[in-house]
């Protein structure tokens, strides 16, 4: 879980970066109150960044987040409780969108969370119906060099919100599961849906882009894998945890890969716990990780070729951090 002072330290920093929003936050009486106002300051940044979004860019939601060589290679190593501290310094750094991102990462990020064009530039080239390779990618870069620093800002705002404020405002209270989602995969992973035998679903990542490449000469060239966050919390003045199944598709629906999660508040009957499978249900997730009280579970198909992997940092803890992945070998 969040140390008492990681939170302050979260919530100052938001606060120095949007007074306006922190006021509104800090204002709210219950969790009714601050869940509407949550949702209305999400509407606002979006609405905010609208002039500089391609038609059709939606980046509500948990972001995807573009990983570089070393933090994709420190979450597919990590047991124990190194999947916590690299679950939780992926967060605590907003590893998002950042003003000193070079322009490959920034690329890679707003391609991969969803906004895929951004400045008059990019956005003509999109216009024209260039969406794919390395030309889109050129293109975005191109916008990422025209756009006014207020107007990535103003981007960084909509992703950052996304995750921050559910972190500070509604992570006090155990019991919590949170999962990064790794796509290693060729193709996008599509959310399908979820299913909770108790708790309730906080967010998670609409889609998880496939890897992509971005070419030289742009600074930062290289590979970005992809990850995506799901969290689920218990309900309030709930006497039980969370258990929670949900599912993601992908090579345009041919294979589903589905995580079930638990953590129970108490260790009295079951840990913290962990299940996935392929080609079944987000409620048989749910039920199987209850039945199967495991920290680690992997299954694999011959044919589509995948395999799909979850790992739990401890049995113990009100709040579980996950790391699963989703591979088909294109990555090897």
């Amino acid at each position: 879980m969040f140390t008492k002072s990681e939170l302050i330290n979260l919530k100052t920093s938001f606060g120095n970066a949007y007074p306006d929003y922190f006021k509104q936050l800090e204002a709210c009486n219950t969790q009714q109150e601050l869940a509407d106002t949550y949702e209305k300051i999400k509407a606002d940044a979006f609405e905010k960044a609208k002039p500089f979004l391609a038609e059709g860019d939606d980046p509500t939601g948990f972001p995807a987040i573009a990983l570089t060589t070393q933090q994709y290679n420190n979450l597919i190593s990590a047991q124990g409780d190194n999947i916590k501290v690299y679950v939780t310094a992926m967060i605590n750094t907003a590893q998002l969108i950042q003003p000193s991102f070079n322009v490959g990462q920034t690329v890679a990020s707003l391609m991969g969370g969803g906004i895929t064009a951004i400045g008059t530039i990019a956005g003509a080239a999109f216009g024209e119906g260039i969406v794919g390779g390395m030309v889109a990618t050129l293109a975005v870069a191109a916008g990422v060099e025209a756009v006014t620093v207020a107007g990535l800002v103003t981007l960084i705002a909509v992703a950052i919100i996304a995750i921050i404020i559910p972190i500070i405002y509604f992570m006090l209270k155990p019991a919590c599961c949170f999962v990064v989602v790794l796509n290693e995969t060729n193709n996008q992973l599509n959310w399908v849906d979820d299913y909770n035998v108790h708790g309730k679903p906080i967010g998670h990542t609409p889609f998880i882009s496939a890897a992509i490449d971005i070419p030289q000469p742009i600074p930062g060239a290289g590979r970005y894998v992809y990850c995506g966050l799901v969290q689920t919390d218990k309900r309030d003045a709930a006497l039980v945890g969370t258990q929670y199944g949900f599912t993601y598709s992908g090579n345009s629906g041919a294979y589903k890969a589905n995580f079930g999660v638990e953590c129970p508040l108490t260790s009295l009957y079951v840990d913290n716990n962990c299940f996935c499978e392929i080609g079944s249900s987000s409620e048989d997730a749910a039920n199987q990780t209850d039945s199967k009280n495991v920290l680690s579970y992997t299954a694999s198909s011959v044919n589509p070729k995948l395999d799909v992997s979850i790992n739990c940092n401890s049995g113990s803890g009100y709040v579980a951090y996950y790391i699963a992945r989703v591979k088909d070998g294109s990555l090897n």
